[in-house]
Parts: structure tokens; C-alpha cells; sequence
């Protein structure tokens, strides 16, 4: 009895033992305890994962005008110089954006529209816009150009009517413009165009045209439309200008 009560009282004493280790704190190379983070909702600043990068350099390039530039930069690459001040002009470049809305041809640079404008009214008469203010004569054969290889559509011609007699007055320059918006608007009529001529003459005679001068202006009429079948016979083959009309 006495060994019985014994070895039970030895095992109460280990097992509060064991116990007593479990409550003491790790010590050694076992790892600490961390206390858990709040929900992310809880913080003040939502945790937003970022992007992977995108990077430059994967993009395709070519070489314009000697240096590198990206395929898919949409924009023209054009050189210009600089004034740096002292005497000095330094060559640079700019990278032109290409407008989403932009015509068909308002990217392509002066020199290829002239090249186009051979046998493309819209070439033609996109450049012939680009110069009617830097060189009237140039733009002029270029816009009856568009109209000669496209002759159902005057209106790079008319655009110029418009252009030219936007200039009001009773100056030589004034005068010089009625005359060319007559003159104009003529050849678009022989063209088979419904555009009215009746307000021009008008506006003639009240600058003081006479009859005479109509006549000569006439003669310019026959001359366009001399370069118009010109034309048309060259690229086209064939003209829709009838002989009595000259």
C-alpha cells in the first residue's frame, strides 16, 4: 500500500513537470512568434499590387534619317536646326505626332506628295493646299490638277476660289483676287460643275471690270482648261474637256 501511494505521488510530481516546461518561453534557434497582421481593409492605404514593367527596349526599332527610332512611336521623324545664339546652328531632330483624325496624306512629307501627286488627285491637292500661301503658283497648278484627274470632285478648285477671294478691298491685290476667283470658278463650270458665277460678275462690275476685261480673263479660262485635258491625256489617256470649250 505504502509503494502504491508512492509511485502515484512520484507521477503527479512529473507530470507537473512536464506541464511547467510547456508554459516556459522558446529559446535557442527556434523561431519567434509573430503577432498576425490586420486585414487589408483595415489600413489606412489599400495595398495595390503594381504592373510588371514594360520595357523600351523590347520594342522594334528602324533608322530614320540616321538615328534609331521606335516602329510604334506614331509620329513622323523630322530634322530641323537649332539657333544656338552665338552664331551657331546645330542640327536636331523633333518627333512629329501623328494626329488620330489626320487626313490619309496629312503625314507624308512635301517631297513624297509631290511624287504622288503625278496620278493622285487627293495627293495633289493636299500639297496644293500646303502652298497657297507660300507658293500660289504651285498650289494653283496642283489643285487644278487634282481637279484634272478627278473632274466629278472641283472642290480643290473651289477651295481656292474661297482662299484667294477672302481678300477684300479696292487694292491691285483685291482686284487681282476678284479676277482670279472669276477665272476659277469658270473653269470649274466648263468642268460641268453647278457653281455660280452670276455673284462674281457682279462684284466685277462694281470694282469697275468692263467687258473687255472679262473677255481677257475668259482667255484664261481656255488656258486652264488647256492644262487640264493636257493632263488628263497624260495620266489618264483619254479627256473629258471638249474641243469648243477652248
Amino acid at each position: 500500500m505504502t509503494t502504491k501511494l508512492t509511485l502515484l505521488l512520484l507521477a503527479v510530481i512529473v507530470a507537473s513537470a512536464v506541464a511547467a516546461r510547456a508554459l516556459l518561453p522558446v529559446t535557442g534557434n527556434a523561431p519567434t512568434p509573430v503577432a498576425p497582421k490586420p486585414a487589408a481593409e483595415n489600413l489606412d492605404t489599400e495595398v495595390v499590387p503594381m504592373p510588371e514593367p514594360a520595357f523600351a527596349d523590347d520594342a522594334e526599332t528602324e533608322v530614320v534619317m540616321g538615328i534609331e527610332v521606335r516602329k510604334d512611336r506614331n509620329c513622323i521623324v523630322e530634322r530641323h536646326y537649332v539657333d544656338l545664339g552665338d552664331g551657331n546652328v546645330t542640327e536636331a531632330f523633333r518627333c512629329v505626332p501623328i494626329s488620330p483624325a489626320a487626313g490619309e496624306y496629312d503625314h507624308y512629307s512635301n517631297e513624297e506628295l509631290r511624287v504622288l501627286a503625278y496620278g493622285d488627285a487627293r495627293a495633289a491637292g493636299v500639297l496644293g493646299k500646303r502652298l497657297a500661301d507660300i507658293d500660289p503658283r504651285r498650289a494653283e497648278a496642283l489643285l487644278l490638277r487634282a481637279v484634272a484627274l478627278q473632274p466629278e470632285n472641283v472642290t480643290p478648285v473651289m477651295w481656292l476660289v474661297a482662299h484667294s477671294h477672302s481678300l477684300r478691298g479696292e487694292s491691285q491685290e483685291a482686284q487681282r483676287a476678284r479676277a482670279y476667283t472669276y477665272v476659277l470658278t469658270r473653269t470649274v463650270q466648263a468642268l460641268g460643275s453647278d457653281a455660280d458665277v452670276a455673284w462674281v460678275l457682279r462684284d466685277l462690275r462694281r470694282a469697275g471690270f468692263t467687258l473687255e476685261d472679262v473677255a481677257r480673263l475668259d482667255s484664261e479660262v481656255r488656258k486652264n482648261l488647256r492644262r487640264i485635258r493636257d493632263i488628263q491625256l497624260e495620266v489618264l489617256g483619254e479627256t473629258t474637256i471638249d474641243e469648243v470649250q477652248l
